[in-house]
């Protein structure tokens, strides 16, 4: 794992690089507030929480909370000393299963899930 380089891939993005649909963004204003050890957690690795690579749709709104069963971070470097883990109740490990990425050079992707996610209906119409 390159920490360096995953640190530099996530300064780069911006938030209006990220989906713009209500529930991508809807995660970024609750994830890093409502899960603060996984985001320290991920940030060893160089990696924003709130700069995910892909977020699987939630579940459907329920009680003010939808579920994210499945949120992807991009990873500079090989995967060999990456070791699959729990951080509280939330999964996280490399996965297989994600869309290509951009970046050119060594990387592997982990998914972290299940978030439990306040709706933030304050900013979003969630249908």
């Amino acid at each position: 794992m390159d920490f360096e380089g995953t640190k530099a891939y996530y300064s780069e993005i911006k938030r209006e690089n990220i989906c713009n649909c209500v529930y991508c963004q809807n995660l970024i204003d609750e994830i890093k507030q409502s899960y603060p050890d996984v985001a320290e957690y991920l940030l060893s690795f160089g990696v924003n929480i709130e700069r995910p690579f892909e977020v699987f749709l939630p579940s459907d709104p329920i009680d003010g909370y939808m579920d994210y069963w499945g949120v992807q971070y991009l990873i500079v470097g090989d995967c060999s000393d990456f070791q699959d883990t729990k951080v509280g109740d939330i999964s996280i490990f490399v996965t297989e299963h994600h869309p290509t990425a951009t970046y050119e050079g060594e990387y592997f992707v982990i998914e972290a899930g299940t978030f439990h996610i306040k709706c933030r209906y304050d900013r979003y119409n969630f249908e």
